[in-house]
């Protein structure tokens, strides 16, 4: 066996161990198993959340391929966070007002623009004396009964602020959404009511706390909670390299918990960063579990893990500890993944590994452990502190930190619906002003949309070498052949049915349908034959390949099912991504199987909007037809029942699709009365397309049909 081989499988094993699973065989390289189908398909199986996890990481062997996969994650990453394309940054039109002083430090209240009209607030820490230039640091909090000001055993965030004041960083210690005195918008409920029913009451009113960030129209532009909480941690950036005394090189960023995942979340983010130490989240066994943490498609054959590694080579420091359930096994279980990764840079000292006992936390030790690092890789004026106080003993006598303590904002504040709406319609003009005016410009326009739709929808364009196939059923009917076969692809649990007549060779080619309903869709009733439509197509030389799978309906994951999981929606494929993979897939098993022979096909009833996207990115339809089954996918709320998909309007949704398929023919049909017509007729003049696209919008197709 070759070193290499040997060398990668006692990697898997050392994970097997524990439950991790290696996406990417290596059984080609070793010869040793072989791809067949599976008995039943086996993705409704396969859903996990943040409490039901199971690692799932491609094989990374050498540089070259970590690097291609850490754009990728780079780009996935921030578009389902809706912060690509990027939001504009408005000015941070920043206050900092009411210092107060202690020994070694200052602290001030902060305020600034994130979006316009919505503010980041938390508190500003600096050294007493010099003029810098000072190393900067964000601490973002987690779920910590008092938020940024909590001062406990198991962590004090004012305490560790203070500390690396000391050192000689500038520290901007920010509220999460929904904490504190970012009231504008809430939190997650379940977390609140926590902190209602804490023994020990809290210090002010919780406000909009009883209420949940549930926003599902504005998903579909990118407003999530996960994803404004990373943006507020790039404008934490922001507002710290704008302060004259910040080294703009020298930036760092920790938090515990919830702190953690958004100091992942600009590790992923922001190229800025220069040092991090997340503690206490990322783990193999266990993920965040808070909306905060969990926006839609966001960790998808992804981890903590992974995009935590982004950051190789840069200095990282991981916390864990023995009783914590998310990191308790991390010098055995995560901490070698994190090695390989930064050894393809030659710098596994670079990321490093402190294991305490105790639970979840960032007391005392683990904060002498970041300090430790920090001084190392920020440079820090002053010496580490190595035996930091349990708690900050400063906090009282600094008194009310609170940057709106009477909970009244500036006169410029937006309430969160009026957030939400200027946030849906930058993004919607963010659109409209990218849209190609030419064909040159549509190429580039489907290469920057296109791909991020392609990122957004999960999809993979299958190797046809590894579309595997099984036929089960193939018997003449009435003189014309009717075959059932299934397909998948390799290693992905998927089973797809295809069900196809034909009087032969078919050389006018293939009609792929795809429509909800199942086998009986081709038969007359009480057993009369094909029906005649069909009946006449084949005869006249075309073949008819009805795609089942999720794209019919013949397969779903249940409501019931679905809903028992928190997020879902962050970790698995629903039935409408597998539905679209499902035509994708089975489009190319029809060009492998009968090449050069033209293809086209039609969408009907609920599948249009499945069969248009994988169209789109197949590319190689000679023509597309897509029953819109009296619907408007224009219409935030209808679109939202149609493909509740988390920013998909935000890289153009159907209408992307659509300019993509507009290269080849396009037909449309049977859309609602509001469905914007004019706005398809426009763009395909505009780009010289205006033969390729037919609009039969009040017209119902039915099954089957003749004269597509």
């Amino acid at each position: 066996m070759p070193d290499f081989i040997r060398s990668a499988l006692r990697f898997l094993s050392t994970f097997a161990a524990f439950g991790i699973v290696v996406l990417a065989a290596l059984s080609s390289a070793a010869g040793t198993v072989s791809a067949q189908l599976p008995d039943k398909d086996l993705r409704a199986d396969k859903l996990i959340d943040a409490d039901h996890y199971e690692l799932r990481m491609p094989e990374v062997k050498n540089l070259q391929q970590w690097e291609k996969r850490k754009l990728e994650i780079q780009r996935r990453f921030l578009l389902t966070a809706g912060l690509w394309p990027p939001p504009e940054k408005p000015p941070l039109k920043a206050h900092i007002f009411d210092e107060r002083r202690g020994k070694g430090f200052r602290v001030a209240k902060v305020y600034f623009e994130s979006l316009p009209g919505y503010y980041v607030t938390g508190s500003l820490y600096r050294p007493a004396e010099g003029q810098g230039p000072f190393p900067a640091v964000v601490c973002p909090h987690g779920h910590w009964k008092y938020g940024r000001l909590t001062n406990g055993v198991d962590g004090s965030i004012p305490g560790r602020c203070i500390d690396l004041a000391r050192m000689g960083c500038v520290v901007m210690s920010i509220d999460m959404v929904g904490y504190n005195d970012n009231f504008q918008l809430p939190h997650d409920p379940n977390k609140s009511l926590a902190q209602l029913k804490a023994d020990e009451p809290l210090p002010y009113e919780p406000r909009l706390f009883r209420a949940d960030f549930d926003f599902p129209v504005a998903e579909l532009y990118g407003f999530s909670l996960a994803g404004l909480q990373a943006w507020n941690c790039i404008r934490a950036v922001d507002f710290l390299i704008s302060l004259p005394e910040v080294d703009s090189t020298r930036i760092a960023a920790t938090g515990a918990s919830g702190g953690a995942s958004q100091t992942i979340f600009l590790i992923a983010t922001d190229p800025r960063l220069k040092v991090a130490a997340p503690v206490n989240i990322i783990g193999a066994a266990k993920h965040p579990g808070c909306r905060c943490e969990n926006m839609p498609g966001g960790w998808i054959d992804l981890s903590t893990i992974e995009v935590a590694a982004t950051f190789a080579p840069k200095p990282l420091i991981l916390l864990s500890a023995t009783e914590d359930p998310w990191t308790n096994s991390f010098p055995t279980r995560e901490l070698p993944i994190f090695k390989k990764y930064y050894g393809f840079y030659g710098a596994e000292d670079m990321v490093n590994n402190v294991h305490i006992q105790g639970g979840h936390n960032y007391n005392a030790q683990t904060r002498a452990a970041v300090y430790e690092w920090f001084a190392k890789y920020l440079k820090t004026p002053n010496t580490p502190i190595k035996d930091p106080p349990v708690i900050a003993p400063e906090m009282k006598a600094l008194g009310d930190l609170r940057v709106f303590p009477d909970h009244i904002l500036p006169e410029s504040a937006k309430d969160g619906f009026e957030i939400i709406a200027d946030w849906i319609a930058a993004s919607e003009n963010m659109f409209q002003n990218n849209l190609p005016r030419t064909q040159a410009e549509l190429s580039a326009f489907i290469e920057k949309f296109g791909g991020g739709l392609f990122r957004l929808l999960q999809l993979e364009h299958p190797d046809p070498e590894a579309i595997l196939s099984r036929k089960v059923e193939n018997e003449v009917l009435g003189g014309l052949s009717h075959e059932q076969v299934l397909i998948g692809r390799s290693g992905k649990g998927d089973l797809i049915g295809l069900e196809m007549i034909s009087s032969g060779n078919s050389p006018k080619g293939t009609l792929v349908l795809v429509r909800p309903e199942g086998r009986g869709g081709m038969f007359m009733p009480g057993g009369g034959g094909f029906k005649p439509g069909l009946k006449n197509m084949a005869v006249q030389d075309y073949r008819i390949c009805r795609v089942g799978g999720y794209a019919s309906g013949d397969l779903s994951i249940p409501l019931k099912v679905w809903d028992s999981f928190s997020w879902p929606e962050a970790y698995n494929r629903d039935n409408h991504l597998n539905g679209i993979q499902d035509v994708l897939t089975a489009l190319y098993y029809v060009k492998k199987t009968w090449p050069g022979q033209p293809i086209t096909l039609v969408g009907m009833g609920g599948s249009g909007l499945a069969a248009a996207f994988a169209g789109a990115f197949f590319g190689e339809a000679a023509k597309v037809v897509v029953d819109l089954d009296g619907c408007d996918p224009g219409y935030d709320r209808e679109f939202l029942k149609l493909m509740p998909i988390g920013n998909i309007k935000r890289v153009g949704d159907f209408r992307t699709a659509a300019l993509m398929l507009m290269r080849k023919k396009l037909t449309l049909l049977n859309a609602s009365p509001t469905f914007d017509g004019g706005w398809y007729k426009n763009m395909a003049a505009r780009l010289n397309l205006a033969g390729n696209l037919e609009l039969r919008l009040n017209e119902q197709i039915n099954w089957p049909t003749e004269g597509l």
